[in-house]
């Protein structure tokens, strides 16, 4: 195996500022150690992040800061552009990667030149637990689902290079940038690797498990990504399956808000737009519930 450098991008905000410590000797505990770690301070206000990476005194690892608060998707495009790295890596400031993680998915990409990115299982910690299997999909599945994980996933700069890097509209400030980014990967003909072992460990907050506001805006999330991959969605024809998914989860979110005019008139889009893919899932609740 050669050698090449790997660049780690790590979009860090100060309310995260207790896991920080950890995530990075989980860097540095690392097998493979030719590496290089931007922290990228979102405007914090405290100063917790650089006196963090100060303690540390690694140089393999810096930290550079925005000094108006711009999200996550910004933060990873700093990064990356101020990176070296012939490969790139997102990992978010209070998860933890396994010792081999970066070895392995390295040793992944070098057996399969055609790929242009690798990802592990996920180990799920904290407030949930358990091991995520996420086999590998086409285009097609992905115009549907985000099938392929966000964070730890290694992807070569050559493919990068070939996109505008993470979208910054406002919009994914909720969510879903990473899945837009895949999107924009797969335009440029993204093929995935996947390594069958839990080496990503993905921390499960309280207020992650069920995220009231992504779940309302998943709708204005859904229209502007077929907005900005339109040529993709219509060369499989799957774009009305997409956005009635996303018409049919701010429904339901707003149903349980205690709006039912505004979760009916969502409801009836995702009708219009795929019927069939409405009454399957109306199907099959009807068939989990207790009488049946």
């Amino acid at each position: 195996m050669s050698d090449p450098l790997v660049s780690i991008v790590i979009p860090f905000y100060h309310t995260y500022a207790q896991h920080l410590d950890a995530c990075l000797d989980s860097v540095l505990q690392q097998t493979y150690t030719n590496w290089e770690a931007i922290v990228v301070d979102d405007a914090s206000r405290t100063d917790e992040g650089r006196v963090i990476v100060e303690r540390i005194g690694n140089p393999k690892i810096r930290i550079m800061r925005h000094e108006q608060n711009r999200g996550q998707a910004a933060g990873r495009n700093t990064g990356i552009r101020a990176s070296s790295g012939e490969f790139i890596m997102a990992l978010d400031c209070d998860d933890l990667l396994a010792t081999t993680h970066l070895q392995k998915l390295i040793q992944a990409l070098e057996a399969h030149p055609d790929c242009g990115a690798a990802y592990s299982d996920y180990r799920l910690f904290s407030a949930v637990s358990g091991d995520q299997h996420r086999p590998v999909r086409d285009t097609r599945a992905l115009l549907k689902e985000q099938w392929i994980p966000h964070p730890g996933t290694v992807v070569r700069r050559s493919l990068w290079d070939q996109t505008s890097g993470y979208c910054e509209d406002e919009v994914f400030r909720a969510g879903n940038e990473d899945w837009d980014y895949f999107l924009s990967l797969a335009e440029v003909g993204l093929k995935a690797v996947r390594v069958p072992e839990s080496l990503y460990f993905y921390r499960q907050h309280v207020n992650s498990i069920s995220n009231t506001r992504f779940a309302c805006e998943d709708y204005i999330m859904r229209e502007r990504m077929y907005v900005r991959h339109q040529r993709l969605f219509d060369r499989f024809r799957m774009g009305r399956t997409f956005l009635a998914g996303g018409y049919r989860g701010s429904g339901k979110a707003f149903w349980k808000k205690g709006e039912p005019v505004r979760a009916l008139k969502l409801l009836a889009r995702a009708v219009w737009l795929d019927p069939l893919a409405f009454a399957q899932v109306v199907l099959r609740n009807v068939r989990r519930s207790p009488a049946h």
